[in-house]
């Protein structure tokens, strides 16, 4: 299925293409993001759509923190491997699980290049970060990007000029992961 089906298969496009900018340089570690999610989601303690790592960097050793979670593709290999188009673009360009076309094949999580998903035991299907779909819709913001004490996540549309997310973008010397494999991932990093 190509990626212009993909976001047809849920409606008319919005408009809106939401993104995120973690701020690797500023995370503390404190897990709040991880806490935020799972309670937003209801998900047991040993679930999380939120990865996060500790390096030690440097000669000092200084603790660097990583945080990542699903890249929200323009281009995902989970989607186009699914053989039931449960995990699609929706209109907002958030990338989208419906758990009832599910087979459980896990194909998704073989061909995620991020290593983004998992096996959730509560759902019974292959899971992945939602970027809080259906509230942020509303004028939210992730749970993630509320409970991070430090600011180090901005959330917002991408395609919006004068949202601060597009602002970010255009002044911050950011990345994105595994760029290379041209999946689009609207997730961008900022590193030490």
């Amino acid at each position: 299925m190509s990626v212009d089906n993909l976001a047809q298969a849920s409606g008319s496009n919005s408009g809106r293409k939401y993104g995120m900018v973690i701020d690797n340089t500023k995370c503390i570690g404190c897990g709040l993001c991880q806490k935020a999610c799972r309670t937003q989601w209801d998900m047991p303690p040993d679930e999380t759509f939120i990865q996060l790592e500790r390096d030690y960097v440097g000669a000092n050793g200084v603790p660097e923190h990583f945080t990542s979670q699903c890249n929200h593709c323009e281009n995902p290999p989970c989607a186009k491997i699914c053989p039931t188009t449960a995990t699609y673009l929706n209109e907002d360009g958030i990338l989208v699980m419906d758990n009832k076309k599910c087979i459980a094949c896990k194909g998704c999580m073989a061909a995620c290049p991020y290593n983004a998903r998992f096996w959730s035991y509560k759902w019974k299907t292959p899971e992945k970060c939602r970027f809080c779909d259906g509230y942020v819709q509303g004028g939210h913001r992730p749970a993630c990007v509320i409970q991070c004490p430090v600011e180090a996540r901005v959330f917002g549309d991408l395609n919006d000029p004068n949202s601060e997310i597009s602002k970010v973008v255009a002044s911050e010397n950011l990345v994105r992961l595994r760029e290379e494999l041209g999946t689009e991932p609207k997730i961008y990093y900022k590193r030490k």
